[in-house]
């Protein structure tokens, strides 16, 4: 008969998530993950397998608390207004306190450049995922008429999400929110030429 679990999962991989996203997937180590979950080598291992199950489900969990700036896009009146929506609740990531949610997990992966194959097949989904995301957000604006930008729904999307990396970028490197804001403005005023 298995034991009743005496700690909350998702309160586990919610400090197991912040500690990657903080360190990466290599430089985490076994005892920065004890540190941060409190919980023990064998029940750690016996909840979430090993570290590279337990990344994926911290990867998991970030991009779950991704689904709510998709559902405001979906919502948004315009194709403009759902990319507006994407870089607001972006730039309100990167003011976040939350290493977890300041800093990307995805990105971070990905720029770490981890070898594993499931990690980083894991990781470019997820960047394809929010690359279509907001591919789709600039056809619809095209269609609206709500930007004047002409150019290929898929150039533009990945225009923005080289505007994405380098937000997150000038996160790491300390540039106050207002920097950051203006940053994502200028870049998306370029939308509004042909």
């Amino acid at each position: 008969m298995a034991r009743e679990r005496d700690f909350d999962e998702d309160e586990v991989l919610a400090a197991a998530t912040e500690a990657f996203t903080r360190h990466g997937y290599s430089a985490t180590s076994l005892s920065m993950l004890l540190d941060a979950t409190g919980l023990g080598k064998q029940s750690l291992y016996n909840a979430f397998g090993d570290k590279r199950s337990l990344y994926l489900k911290a990867v998991d969990v970030a991009v779950a608390r991704f689904a709510k700036v998709a559902d405001a896009m979906a919502a948004a009146r315009t194709g403009r207004v759902a990319l507006e929506t994407f870089f607001h609740h972006l730039l309100e990531d990167c003011a976040s306190e939350d290493d977890a949610v300041r800093f990307c997990i995805v990105s971070g992966g990905l720029l770490e450049g981890v070898d594993d194959p499931a990690v980083r097949a894991t990781l470019l989904s997820r960047f394809g995922a929010t690359r279509e995301l907001l591919r789709e957000a600039v056809e619809r604006a095209q269609r609206d008429g709500s930007i004047a930008c002409v150019a290929p729904s898929a150039e533009v999307a990945d225009a923005l999400m080289g505007v994405m990396g380098g937000l997150r970028i000038a996160v790491r490197a300390g540039l106050p929110p207002p920097r950051l804001r203006a940053m994502a403005a200028l870049q998306l005023s370029f939308l509004d030429s042909p």
